[in-house]
Order: structure tokens, then C-alpha cells, then sequence
């Protein structure tokens, strides 16, 4: 049996120590020192020969670990070399990191074919203030589960396939971290929604939640579907559910609770809150078809009424105006332009026969009709003939720059006709506002008795 050199060294410095005139009392103490610190030593010297061993394999076998003590001291050489051939002008170069991508993904993942069947599949995410990350998510979920699984899992597939469904401002955010810092897909999930699902969106949620009330045009089953859609919308609100009942329970309408008393038998204050969530799921199944509408009774029917009232009013108003606008200016048959009527013209001096037609046809308007065959509304044509002219023309000059209209009587029809125009329009606008003002009356009357039937008196 061969002997450990160590131990020949310890033996040999305690027959020496046993040699020496020292006090009995303090020899096996120094021994025991001495023996103490050599272990020490050797068990140092031992440790570092054991790592620098371990080391050597590791360069020069093909273990498992070895590949990240080759790639640490490879990136380690490489930084040395570039740090050895560094210029000025390095400067002024983007370095682009070996993996930009902020999403490490594991081999299988990468290693997975993406069709462009798949990728048409996948739901898309802007980064806009009224996109809903929840249901982003949801969708990846969704659409990632319809793909087949050949050698990776689906929360890597889901990692792979993330990337492609970000768009515009949010592809740029995930663009601008780190790149390796995303590992898992949770990592990524919890990122995401850190960005997109702020603080502020989860206050006002949880105050919908909180304030819930059922609306006035709202069935039963439409209330509890929009109260449970608040709740997936936050699912991290913190609400009992227990509250959650009485919160619901709180905002709906009378009509609403008569009938949830009616299928309850009674109070509800006796049911655990599981079983008033199945009441509440049976009520919307049952009146999901019946359209029951609940109505408050603050405000009762007279909020109808007065919105209708409000309308007509409205309607009122606009006939009104319409009626008090500026009619349709008059033409000057002499000059043919909107400035000025016949009558004002400062030519018709010149046209006195056109003054007295337009004179003669305001008058016939206002006091009817005149037949008569010899007036001067009468083939007005042959007034200005000199075989049937009275007057003296010879001295009498046209101004130069303007011509008489050969169709005075088209004139005078289109006149007439927009008279008629007129005519008929005040006479339709009277009408209405005379039917409106029944209307009005009407529903005054509807209203009052409506009052006088619900017991309420008007002040």
C-alpha cells in the first residue's frame, strides 16, 4: 500500500514535535496548528489544479458547456483585435450587434416554416390609442392554436410568429429593446401589454366597472353582456365576485329588478354569489329574445316628449327662417342685371313704356287679375309701332350703348311666373307651420293628461 506523501510530512513534524523539551501542554496545540494550516494549503493548491484541468478539457472536447466558454473567449479575442485596429472614423459606422432582434428565440422556433398561408392569418397591432392589446393577444392565441406543431411547442411558435403581427409604431417599439432581452414568451406578453396597457386605461376600466348603470334603451341581456365584457376587458381589475354581483345588481333599472326579484323569489341578499351569477346568466337567457327594455322612472315618459317637442321646434324654426329670407331679386328688363328693379332703373327715362308695364304688373298682382283688351298690357308690342305711336319720337334719341329686348312678353311672363313662385311658397310655408302648431297642441294635450294620469301635479 503506497503512503500519501502528506501524511509521511504530518507524521514525521509530530515525532519531531515529540523530541523537543516543550511544556506538554503546548505541544499538541502547535501540532494541531501546524496540521491545520497545511490542509489548507493543499486543499487550495488541489482546488486550482481541479479548475485548470476541468478548462482544458472543455477547449479541447466537444462538451456540452464548452460552446459558451468558445464563444466568450472568441468574442473576447474579436473585441481585443478591433479594439487593436480602431480608427477615427469607426465613429461616424452604426455597429449592428450579431442578434438585433430584441426576441431570443430557441432553435426549434427557428427552425419552424412559416407559409404565407400562415402569415395572412395572423392579426395586426398599430400601436393606436383605441386598439385593444387584450384582444391582440387573444387572437396570436387563437390563431397560433390552428397551426401545426412539428417539433416546437406553441408558446415558442407564438414567439416566432409575434414579430410579424406588429405594425407601424409598435413595430418600431419592439425595434427599439434590447436586443436578446425577450427569452420567453411571458416575457413578451408582459412587455407588450406594459407599453400599450397603461395605468390611466386600467383606472378608467375599473371605474366603468364600478359605475356600472344600466341604460334607459338597454334589454337585461344587453346590460349583463356589457358588464361581463368590461370585466374581460380588465381582467386584472381585483373585484370580487361577490361585488361584482352587488355592482351589477346596484345599476340595474326598476323594471330590470322586478324582474330579477320575479325569477329569484324574493331578495337575493340569501344566495352566495355563485348561485346569483347563474341567476343572472339564466335572466339574459330567457329575455335575451323578449327585448325587454328597462326604463327609469327619473324623468319618465315626459323624456320623450320633449325631445319630440325639441324636434319640432326645431322644424319650426327652420321653416320660419326660411321664410323670413330675402325673396328672389328682380331682373331690370332694361339693363338685365340684379342691382336695381325696372322701376328704379336710372335708363328708364329713355324706356318709359317698361317702367309703366313693371308699374302695371305689381299693381294687377296685388289686386288680381284684369282682363282688358285695350290696355297698355295688351300686345304691348305695338305701343312702340309709329303707325299706332301718339307720340312725338322725332326728337327723341336712344342712349347708344343699349338696345331694346325684342321679347317683351317673355319678360313679363317670367315675372308673372316667379310672382306665382312666391305665391305658392308663402302659402305651402302657412300650412305647415299652421299643422306644426297643431302637432304642438297635440302632444301639449297628451302630456298634461299623461300627468294628470300618473298623479303629478305641475307647480
Amino acid at each position: 500500500m503506497s503512503s500519501n506523501p502528506f501524511l509521511e510530512q504530518v507524521r514525521s513534524s509530530f515525532q519531531r514535535s515529540r523530541s523537543l523539551n516543550a511544556g506538554p501542554s503546548l505541544q499538541p496545540n502547535r501540532v494541531i496548528s501546524e496540521i491545520q494550516n497545511r490542509l489548507e494549503r493543499e486543499l487550495a493548491t488541489a482546488k486550482e489544479q481541479a479548475i485548470a484541468t476541468f478548462e482544458g478539457l472543455a477547449i479541447h472536447t466537444d462538451l456540452p458547456g464548452s460552446s459558451p466558454s468558445n464563444s466568450e473567449s472568441s468574442s473576447d479575442q474579436e473585441e481585443e483585435e478591433m479594439a487593436a485596429n480602431e480608427f477615427m472614423g469607426d465613429l461616424d459606422i452604426p455597429t449592428i450587434p450579431a442578434s438585433p432582434s430584441s426576441i431570443l428565440l430557441p432553435t426549434a422556433a427557428r427552425n419552424y416554416e412559416l407559409k404565407s398561408s400562415h402569415l395572412n392569418m395572423l392579426p395586426s397591432f398599430y400601436g393606436l390609442p383605441n386598439e385593444d392589446p387584450l384582444t391582440h393577444i387573444k387572437d396570436i392565441f387563437n390563431v397560433v392554436s390552428s397551426f401545426p406543431l412539428t417539433g416546437v411547442t406553441e408558446e415558442q411558435l407564438r414567439m416566432r410568429v409575434f414579430p410579424y403581427t406588429l405594425k407601424d409604431k409598435a413595430k418600431y417599439w419592439l425595434n427599439s429593446l434590447k436586443p436578446g432581452s425577450l427569452m420567453t414568451w411571458g416575457a413578451i406578453q408582459k412587455k407588450f401589454l406594459e407599453k400599450y396597457f397603461s395605468t390611466q386605461k386600467t383606472d378608467m376600466l375599473r371605474d366603468k366597472i364600478f359605475l356600472f348603470a344600466q341604460q334607459d334603451d338597454e334589454s337585461f341581456c344587453e346590460a349583463w353582456e356589457r358588464f361581463n365584457g368590461l370585466l374581460n376587458q380588465c381582467p386584472h381589475h381585483g373585484i370580487p365576485l361577490k361585488l361584482q354581483m352587488r355592482m351589477f345588481h346596484k345599476g340595474l333599472t326598476p323594471s330590470s329588478h322586478n324582474i330579477f326579484t320575479n325569477f329569484a323569489g324574493g331578495s337575493y341578499k340569501t344566495k352566495t354569489p355563485e348561485e346569483t351569477y347563474e341567476l343572472f346568466e339564466q335572466i339574459a337567457m330567457e329575455t335575451q329574445h323578449t327585448d325587454t327594455r328597462g326604463k327609469r322612472i327619473a324623468g319618465g315618459s315626459n323624456d320623450s316628449s320633449s325631445v319630440q317637442i325639441s324636434k319640432l321646434e326645431q322644424k319650426l324654426d327652420a321653416l320660419l327662417a326660411l321664410n323670413s329670407r330675402n325673396p328672389l331679386k328682380e331682373v331690370c328688363s332694361i339693363c338685365e342685371t340684379h342691382d336695381h328693379p325696372t322701376i328704379s332703373c336710372p335708363f328708364g327715362a329713355a324706356y318709359p313704356e317698361f317702367v309703366q308695364e313693371q308699374a302695371k304688373l305689381v299693381n294687377s298682382y296685388n289686386r288680381g287679375p284684369i282682363n282688358d283688351p285695350y290696355s297698355q298690357s295688351y300686345n304691348p308690342g305695338w305701343r312702340n309701332h309709329p303707325n299706332f305711336s301718339w307720340r312725338n319720337t322725332q326728337n327723341q334719341a336712344n342712349p347708344p350703348s343699349l338696345q331694346r329686348p325684342q321679347q317683351s312678353s317673355s319678360l313679363e311672363d317670367i315675372v308673372k311666373q316667379m310672382a306665382i313662385n312666391q305665391s305658392n311658397f308663402q302659402q305651402t310655408t302657412q300650412a305647415a307651420i299652421s299643422k306644426l302648431e297643431v302637432q304642438l297642441g297635440q302632444i301639449a294635450t297628451e302630456i298634461a293628461q299623461r300627468d294628470l294620469g300618473n298623479g303629478q301635479v305641475k307647480p
